[in-house]
């Protein structure tokens, strides 16, 4: 069932404000977005430089003061902060574990981390995204972070009493923004992009189903401006199908497209959609600010992917919860619902009276037919019955007479049943192995054998249950 379009969008309505934060080597990118109700804008967007220095003290120095010149511009105390980290900071990699280490990843991935990543376990802050399933794998994309890095941002943050909510990679906020700027996106995607000297690819699936859309990310790539212009971007972007596949690019586009030799390919502009989306008279000014608006998306809860690279993120991590607008209407939804709902009780008692009435009237007839019905059933066993008793006396006399003829003086029979062509024997005998070959060697019997062990007694007599098949007329023709 598709639902409609209204009530999707009804359920996300709200009043919320998120700053995104966009971190990079050089510079920091800003962005606070309000949500009322149903339409998002963009309030403010700032930039700050960060000198690039070698001494790690200078630089958290530097990223301290950078942070400090965007105080003026959002409420650290009311405005929730997401930060998005650039590619080069982020390490990122798809794996493929068993399908029954799905109930329990987390523990899987901390014993796997250091087989796959150029640091120990200790050293990182990691989260994962699970992707696509094909065959007996499941596909998980591990994100990680060099706790150095992410230790020297969350420090200047909280020298100014600043602890952000979330932290993610470009792949995870650009797929956010892309998805809720294309929100009829169906089908196969790919993210072209790059700033910084570098390049990246994030390849995405959409798939419809009614309330919900299930997406996936089924690829990222990243790498340095050089490793492009070598080949291996252009070997990489050659091997992805391009006929039924949507284009967006963002950043430096043209030269990422010169570089792969596909000037000719159209695509959409990230940038664009966004002015569409936000509105035309306060939209994002330039394309490095996407990550930054992707990141704040989560906290207008229109977020379709969610990463967390925040110490102890997944361990806090609790079912979302409404807010107290979504409360409201839930309320009165409820409310309506009681007092749509409460008439039914006295109609359906008022229909069931007059279907008791009804009942009452027809009840002597009915009870006449249920008899005539019981005793119809009766007279029909019975003639089944002895039509198959008139069918089978035939075949008891022959087992009677076959039983007379080839049991042996010393056998007795104490017990013989006798149903559907099947024969069940009972009694004693001095060998009662012997009775296997004569009822064998019988043409009445087959498959004869023994129904449980036989037990000599002290009259050294044997005792014996004995069971065997008619043979049927087409088997007996059968035979040469």
């Amino acid at each position: 069932m598709i639902y409609p379009r209204w009530l999707q969008e009804l359920s996300r309505a709200d009043f919320l404000q998120s700053v995104g934060l966009y971190v990079m080597p050089d510079r920091l990118f800003l962005v606070r977005m309000r949500k009322s109700l149903f339409r998002l804008s963009v309030a403010e967007e700032e930039s700050r430089e960060i000198p690039l220095m070698e001494d790690a003290a200078q630089r958290r120095r530097a990223l301290s003061e950078a942070i400090r010149s965007l105080l003026p511009h959002f409420d650290p105390a009311r405005d929730p902060l997401y930060i998005c980290l650039s590619p080069e900071q982020v390490i990122g990699l798809q794996l493929f574990l068993p399908r029954a280490a799905e109930e329990n990843l987390p523990q899987v991935l901390e014993y796997e981390i250091e087989r796959h990543l150029p640091f120990r376990r200790g050293d990182v802050y990691y989260d994962f995204l699970v992707t696509e399933k094909t065959g007996d794998k499941t596909g998980v994309f591990l994100f990680a972070v060099p706790k150095r890095i992410l230790d020297d941002i969350l420090g200047s943050l909280s020298s100014f009493g600043i602890r952000p909510k979330g932290v993610e990679t470009t792949t995870t906020a650009l797929s956010n923004y892309l998805l809720f700027c294309a929100s009829g996106l169906r089908g196969p995607a790919l993210v072209l992009g790059g700033q910084n000297q570098s390049w990246e690819i994030i390849g995405l699936n959409v798939r419809g189903n009614g309330w919900r859309q299930e997406q996936e990310v089924l690829y990222s790539y990243w790498l340095p401006k050089t490793e492009w212009i070598q080949g291996l971007g252009r070997a990489i972007f050659q091997s992805f199908p391009h006929d039924a596949t949507k284009f967006f690019g963002w950043g430096y586009i043209s030269d990422l497209l010169s570089s792969l030799e596909a000037e000719s390919l159209q695509f959409d502009d990230l940038l664009a959609l966004g002015k569409e989306r936000l509105g035309k008279d306060k939209g994002v000014a330039h394309s490095f600010y996407l990550p930054a608006v992707g990141a704040a998306l989560r906290g207008l809860r229109e977020a379709s992917f969610s990463v967390n690279l925040l110490p102890g993120a997944r361990e806090e991590a609790q079912g979302r919860t409404f807010s107290w607008l979504n409360t409201c209407l839930a309320v009165l939804l409820l409310i309506g619902l009681i007092v749509w709902g409460g008439s039914y009780p006295v109609k359906d008692e008022i229909r069931l009276r007059q279907l008791q009435k009804e009942n009452q009237k027809l009840a002597p007839s009915v009870e006449a037919l249920r008899k005539e019905e019981e005793a119809l059933n009766r007279l029909r066993k019975e003639i089944s019955f002895l039509s198959g008793l008139k069918e089978r006396r035939g075949e008891i006399f022959l087992v009677l007479d076959e039983l007379s003829r080839i049991v042996p003086n010393n056998a007795y029979l104490s017990n013989l049943r006798y149903r559907e062509g099947n024969v069940e024997l009972q009694g004693n005998a001095e060998n009662a192995s012997n009775l296997v070959p004569l009822l064998e060697r019988s043409p009445v019997f087959e498959n004869v054998g023994f129904n449980a062990p036989s037990n000599r007694g002290r009259d050294n007599r044997e005792t014996f249950s004995l069971k065997a098949e008619l043979e049927r007329p087409e088997k007996k023709g059968a035979k040469p």
